[in-house]
């Protein structure tokens, strides 16, 4: 399955002509470069701005994965394993970038201004298949019980017990409080939540990883050949794989429930949302987590998890690096939690309407419980297990209406041609 992910990505790649790479001004420019527009602002009526719904989606994908996620590839895969990431996210950019050109084709508009939408929309509407569209729905709300949920309320516990000695069954039912809080006003709150939210998070989290960076700044040329020597193994290929597919999701279609709310009119602009989506969850988070476990000397000293990321983080900023990763722990992850609540709602509401959000809900703050109180390598292998159910309909999807992003591609960048001249 994950070299089928990694396949579809080259095959984009190459249909597009390296679209993500020879057309990286573009979009660029099209996305980052429209965020402080007044234009761009503010989503309408319910519907997002295309910065809260980066953010939305963002939220979903930067979360532990880059932090914890990044520290158990290392330990089971080694070094080389953050090479097969950068690999996994340079084809996944194309990936992301079709569901989300797909999603916006076929999304469809509710009486309160937002959008139905997502990959099941997709398959419905693009593949007149309402039970695949059904499964895929099933599927989603699993992967939020467990990448988007256990998974994160496992770090959070660690993360808060082992720095300020803070009970589990104490955060768990104060985790449930903060999303039923964020949840309670729908896709409109989330949005402005994560619209703030993930840069600051993201912010701080980046601002003590470099100081780490520069203070063991002459040991990066070592860490990046260690990268590359540990790269040619099956190990380090499947690993990282995996982790890269985590970080960000590409191949797996659920980020297209956030992109489709978006305000943005043409469907390959909306996929260039997906490309950043990718590149700055793992191309440039995962890198930067990876290299300060590698520089810090830590991925190799029997810690796992967040443990070897405090680790790290406490050669530097001493008793203070695991405060700071504590809380850049509980803030990625929250977000996350925040993220995948927002799409097992939706996929819900697809499924069989308003009236199962309540039993939806109920579950998933379980479910933060169980990740809470739960083992760490059991709840990422059941991660693993789901991502993988939820890429199949997604890639198949993809297969099928492959030629659609192609034609719709081929138009974007001849009309810009044409009137560049």
């Amino acid at each position: 399955m994950l070299l089928l992910i990694l396949a579809a990505g080259l095959y984009f790649t190459w249909v597009t002509g390296g679209f993500q790479l020879f057309h990286f001004p573009l979009w660029m420019r099209k996305t980052l470069g429209t965020c402080f527009k007044k234009k761009e602002g503010n989503g309408k009526d319910g519907a997002m701005s295309p910065w809260q719904a980066l953010c939305t989606s963002l939220a979903a994908t930067i979360g532990t994965g880059n932090i914890v996620g990044v520290a158990t590839a290392l330990a089971a895969g080694g070094p080389g394993t953050l090479f097969w990431m950068w690999i996994s996210a340079f084809f996944g950019m194309m990936t992301a970038f079709a569901e989300k050109v797909l999603g916006h084709v076929y999304r469809k508009k509710k009486p309160d201004g937002s959008f139905l939408g997502g990959t099941m929309v997709t398959i419905e509407r693009g593949l007149s298949s309402r039970p695949m569209g059904l499964i895929y729905a099933f599927l989603c709300i699993l992967v939020s019980f467990g990448m988007g949920n256990m998974a994160q309320a496992n770090s959070i516990a660690q993360a808060l017990e082992g720095t300020w000695n803070i009970s589990p069954m104490v955060t768990a039912p104060f985790l449930a409080l903060l999303i039923w809080f964020c949840c309670k006003g729908g896709g409109k709150r989330i949005g402005a939540i994560t619209g703030v939210l993930v840069p600051i998070m993201s912010l701080f989290y980046m601002g003590g990883a470099f100081l780490i960076i520069w203070h063991f700044h002459d040991q990066l040329g070592d860490a990046l050949h260690l990268v590359l020597s540990d790269a040619f193994s099956w190990r380090a290929m499947t690993v990282g794989i995996a982790r890269g597919v985590f970080s960000n999701e590409a191949g797996l279609g659920s980020s297209v429930i956030a992109h489709a709310q978006s305000t943005v009119k043409d469907p390959v602009e909306q996929g260039m949302w997906g490309i950043l989506e990718v590149f700055l969850d793992t191309i440039v988070m995962c890198t930067v987590t990876g290299l300060v476990l590698l520089v810090s000397g830590v991925w190799n000293g029997g810690a796992d998890g967040a443990a070897m990321t405090l680790s790290a983080f406490s050669t530097v900023f001493g008793g203070w690096g695991k405060s700071i990763l504590a809380v850049s722990i509980f803030f990625f992850a929250l977000s996350t939690l925040i993220g995948w609540s927002f799409f097992g709602l939706e996929c819900v509401s697809y499924l069989c309407g308003e009236k199962g959000k309540g039993i939806y809900l109920a579950l998933f703050f379980g479910m933060t419980v169980v990740g809470c109180l739960g083992e760490l390598a059991d709840i990422w292998r059941i991660a693993d297990i789901c991502n993988e159910l939820l890429a199949i309909p997604n890639l198949l999807c993809l297969f099928l209406l492959r030629k659609q992003v192609i034609s719709l591609t081929g138009t974007y960048l001849s009309d810009k041609l044409r009137k560049k001249h």
